[in-house]
Formats: structure tokens, sequence, C-alpha cells
């Protein structure tokens, strides 16, 4: 008997449930590598995700200040992040483009978002799991130094 596969608007449920990635222990490590062996995605951006379940990776490289252009802001005291969306342009949530598509993942109710920094180039530390509470839009500088909206999201720290 053939397996069914369940498609919903976003998402494709995965053949067994085995298939879904489980969460990384808090402060585990990881190369690009070994992140794109255990989840399928992307082996470089800020926002990773693949069609084949629902983990989106969040990823923030700016603890060192080797990548200024994207500064998000960690309050672990009130338990918010909020992170900025993806794109050199005026980002969107439109389904058009490349920075449209991976914005819209972060506001999916049926996303799982994991937040991971990035100290290093290859070197990926998860942090904890977030959840979206909402968004606003600032004004930044991209890496041409032209001014663009930037997506905040507001994003709830959850324990691990």
């Amino acid at each position: 008997m053939p397996i069914l596969i369940e498609k919903t608007a976003n998402f494709v449920m995965p053949e067994k449930m085995t298939d879904i990635p489980q969460f990384p222990h808090k402060n585990e490590s990881f190369t690009e590598d070994s992140l794109f062996e255990m989840f399928g995605c992307a082996k470089q951006g800020g926002i990773r995700y693949t069609k084949k379940h629902n983990r989106v990776l969040l990823i923030d490289s700016t603890i060192m200040g080797w990548r200024s252009e994207y500064y998000d802001e960690v309050d672990r005291k009130r338990g918010f992040v909020i992170y900025n969306g993806t794109g050199e342009d005026d980002q969107s949530f439109d389904a058009g483009g490349y920075s449209g598509t991976h914005n819209k993942k972060v506001k999916d109710v049926d996303s799982a978002l994991l937040y991971f920094i990035k100290s290093k180039p290859n070197h990926l530390e998860f942090m904890f799991p977030v959840k979206y509470i909402s968004h606003s839009y600032g004004m930044e500088m991209n890496r041409q130094l032209r001014l663009r909206r930037v997506i905040k999201f507001k994003l709830k720290i959850l324990r691990c």
C-alpha cells in the first residue's frame, strides 16, 4: 500500500514522522555541512528552510561583527529576539522573490523556528527555539549602503 503525502499551502508532510529532524541540544555546535545533513536546508543565508519538514533555521551572524549589515537583538532577560528579515532591497513577504518566500516562512504558524548564532565562518551554535509574535518595519543600509525597508521580527524565546 503506498504512503500518502498530505500537502498544505506551504508544507509537505514527511512520509514518516521519523523524517522530521529533532531540535538540537542547547549550545550544540554545527558546521554548514552538518546543518545541511541534519535539516536538508541551504548552506548559506540567514533564513534557511526546506520543503521536507517545518523546521526553519534563523542564523544570527552578527556576534563577532563580521556580518554587520544585519543586526539582530537578543534580550534574554525579557525573553525576546528582534530578528531582521532577509533581502538586500526593500524586504517584503511577497512570494514572487527570494527574500519574500524566506521572510514568509518566519511568520508561518506551521514553522518551527530554531535560532543559531554563527560566531565565525563555518561554526554555528544552536541557542533556542523561538516563536513568531509580530513584526514591524525599520529602515537600514544594505551592503551597498543603500537605504532599504527591513522587516523586524519579534520572536519569543522558548525553553529548550
